[in-house]
């Protein structure tokens, strides 16, 4: 779930106060007039804006407050303005409009949002009751009865307003929840599924044609569902702005579930003509199955979700995504290492490796490749390729690797070796190519650890070279002008290598998978392997193996001419104080005695 986004900066001409202030106007516009406040619309207006403050603080202030909406819905009837139809008109403007107007973005606003409305309509209708029954306390006792029928009626009305969507009609979220609770506590050994159906870009459609418009889609959606669940016995729900729900009882599996919403979605996608717009909307649904027992009503309408959240990322040709427990699970894990990953350097947790490269004509160690490692500690150990990109992802690649590759050159610049000192190899993503402070950060890690800038090679990735952008064109460059190797890791041919200041091919793995001498691929593979390597040989690069993990595979390198290697077979990966042992004899421990 994502945090509450920054609002931007605001311009000194329309101050936060200003946004408050036509909020309110928007407020006051949307109430029907069926209470008389006094002091009239300035007061209304006056009583709006610090309403409105208040649900500000409460959307974006450091810790939930749900009983602010509470106290929201207690002082519109505190201040006169008690008729249901008030309620209903103010939770339906704050649900659509405060988070827009007011510039607030992030779920977790959005969600805050959800609650402090529902609060604001419990908080409504508990106090207008309270106001009945002081009322009718206060009149004679020929009155009660007539009170008592006024009052039967008003809460008739609040407990429609809280249970329905004032605009659809439909039952609404807090409905849907009380449905599904019937349902799980009657049925325990039955199984239920919940469709959420979502209209993509809803608020394009709501900025593009106005409210109304987006108003109207809304009601016209709602009445097409509605023939549906009433012919199929679905319990069909208004849960927001652009999304509904459908739940279907004493399903089988989840194929019962999956015809529900294969049947709903083209209701919601068939082309419309509203306003004398023609409308044509996409949509997608999130699904869930499982047996009643097994679930809350929370826990089904948070599956349901996320569910449609794959669907969002999945390929929209399928329009639907089913939840799966593993998923969640990866979901899970994926969204505890982001929050983890920028202090794991910090607490100790994130280490190099390193793996000997292997000369192969006289088996001397000229290299080291260095490859980070992540000890999580409720994880354990994280693939490199894991947190990598995450860190990509959440922004912290770049001051990462930078801080990695300052440890890596400090430890290779003490590494003493006959007849030359080991070359330190670091892979380099695409990204950090694209960095502009690449240069400068690669520089200061030589500099500051007295490594020199022939014995650094930065291995990246084969579409670093076929998108030879200026800003990589440039990079590559000034590194092979600094004395920088610059190694590629090959998935293919020779493309692009000519022009490039590349100096190694790193061999594709992949390669090597069928040199085995008891596969009918052997001949065919060396083959290709050799006719490779002799090509790169022209090109004048040196060529390096890695992943060899058995003895036919480097045989076959020893016979088709590779220059280097690395893998299982010839040395695993090092911890850094084994490698400092490695190449400083001075620095390995004394044997122990016998």
């Amino acid at each position: 779930m994502t945090g509450i986004q920054p609002r931007p900066q605001a311009d000194p001409l329309r101050e936060p106060a200003g946004e408050v202030t036509q909020f309110a106007a928007v407020w006051e516009r949307s109430l029907p007039r069926t209470n008389f406040v006094p002091g009239g619309r300035a007061r209304r207006l006056q009583v709006l804006q610090t309403l409105t403050r208040q649900m500000l603080t409460a959307v974006t202030g450091p810790a939930a407050d749900p009983q602010a909406g509470f106290r929201v819905g207690r002082d519109l009837v505190d201040s006169g303005m008690s008729d249901p139809q008030i309620m209903a008109a103010s939770v339906r403007v704050l649900r659509l409009r405060l988070l827009t107007d007011l510039r607030i973005t992030g779920q977790d606003a959005a969600d805050r949002l959800t609650v402090l409305t529902d609060q604001l309509a419990l908080g409504f209708a508990t106090t207008l009751q309270d106001v009945i029954r002081r009322a009718a306390e206060d009149v004679g006792r020929d009155e009660r009865v007539a009170w008592r029928t006024h009052q039967q009626h008003l809460q008739q009305q609040v407990r429609h307003a809280l249970l329905h969507d004032p605009l659809t009609g439909l039952p609404n979220r807090a409905a849907f929840t009380a449905y599904l609770e019937v349902v799980i506590a009657g049925k325990p050994t039955a199984r239920i599924g919940v469709c959420l159906l979502n209209i993509q870009r809803f608020g394009a459609i709501n900025d593009t044609f106005g409210t109304t418009t987006a108003d109207q889609l809304l009601q016209l959606t709602a009445h097409r569902l509605h023939g549906l669940a009433t012919g199929r016995d679905y319990y069909l729900a208004h849960l927001g702005a652009d999304t509904f729900a459908l739940a279907v009882e004493d399903t089988t599996g989840p194929d019962d579930a999956i015809k529900a919403a294969d049947a709903a979605l083209p209701l919601l996608r068939h082309p419309c003509r509203i306003d004398g717009h023609d409308l044509s909307v996409t949509a997608m649904a999130g699904i869930v199955e499982r047996p009643a027992a097994q679930s809350s009503p929370g826990d089904l309408l948070r599956a349901a979700a996320m569910a449609l959240t794959w669907a969002r990322h999945d390929n929209p040709a399928a329009s639907w995504t089913l939840f799966a427990p593993a998923r969640e699970a990866l979901d899970v894990r994926r969204h505890q290492l982001t929050h983890a990953l920028p202090g794991a350097v910090g607490r100790g947790e994130l280490t190099l490796t390193y793996q000997p490269i292997i000369r192969l004509r006289d088996n001397t160690i000229v290299g080291m490749h260095a490859t980070p490692r992540w000890t999580h500690p409720e994880f354990g150990p994280v693939p490199a390729s894991e947190f990598l990109d995450l860190a990509e992802r959440v922004g912290v690649l770049i001051p990462l690797a930078a801080r990695l590759l300052r440890d890596a050159c400090a430890r290779a610049a003490t590494w003493q070796s006959t007849p030359e000192p080991p070359m330190l190899s670091v892979d380099c993503t695409i990204s950090q190519l694209r960095d502009p402070t690449i240069l400068t950060t690669v520089t200061a890690a030589l500099d500051a650890s007295g490594l020199p800038p022939g014995r650094l090679q930065l291995a990246i990735a084969q579409e670093a070279l076929h998108d030879l952008s200026d800003d990589i064109a440039f990079t590559l460059d000034g590194l092979a002008r600094t004395g920088i190797h610059v190694a590629v890791n090959n998935t293919g041919g020779p493309a692009h290598l000519a022009e490039s200041p590349v100096s190694t091919v790193i061999l594709d793995p992949r390669l090597l998978d069928g040199i085995d001498a008891y596969l009918p691929t052997y001949l065919l593979s060396t083959t290709t392997l050799a006719w490779l390597i002799a090509m790169f040989h022209d090109l004048d690069r040196t060529v390096t193996a890695i992943d060899v993990d058995h003895r036919d595979q480097l045989e076959a390198l020893n016979d088709v001419g590779c220059d280097t290697a690395r893998g299982g077979y010839l040395a695993h990966p090092m911890t850094g104080t084994a490698a400092d042992q490695l190449f400083n004899p001075s620095n390995r421990p004394p044997p122990t005695p016998r």
